[in-house]
């Protein structure tokens, strides 16, 4: 895309998506934390062998893995593609509403300011 300023809106949305893996592997590793924490008090309390502790973390990890791809694979990410699409659309778009703008807009149809684009 070259000669044209970044924008705003695909920066917005890759930020979102940034966030939201970031928070997602962040519940991951709280997970397996608590998971360890858990096995380590039931050890100190008798209650299971080293052995049964780490049969349960196990099948508590893949459970954790298999609920975190689910959980991804519902959740609606765009591709690269798409994404250009959308940029390129929102381009087309803007350059549409600032050469209406440049021409003066229809008597009570004035158009709103034009937002400003992040560099």
């Amino acid at each position: 895309m070259e000669g044209q300023t970044p924008d705003p809106s695909g920066a917005q949305l890759r930020s979102a998506v940034r966030e939201g893996f970031t928070i997602l592997l962040g519940a991951a590793a709280w997970a397996f934390d608590q998971g360890d924490r858990l096995i380590d008090r039931w050890l100190e309390q008798g209650e299971l062998s080293r052995t049964q502790g780490r049969r349960r973390f196990d099948d508590l990890r893949r459970r954790t893995a298999e609920g975190m791809r689910n959980a991804t694979a519902a959740m609606p990410i765009a591709t690269r593609e798409q994404i250009e699409s959308l940029e390129r659309r929102i381009d087309e778009l803007t350059r549409q509403v600032e050469a209406l703008r440049s021409d003066g807009a229809p008597a009570g149809g004035e158009l709103p300011p034009a937002r400003p684009r992040i560099s």
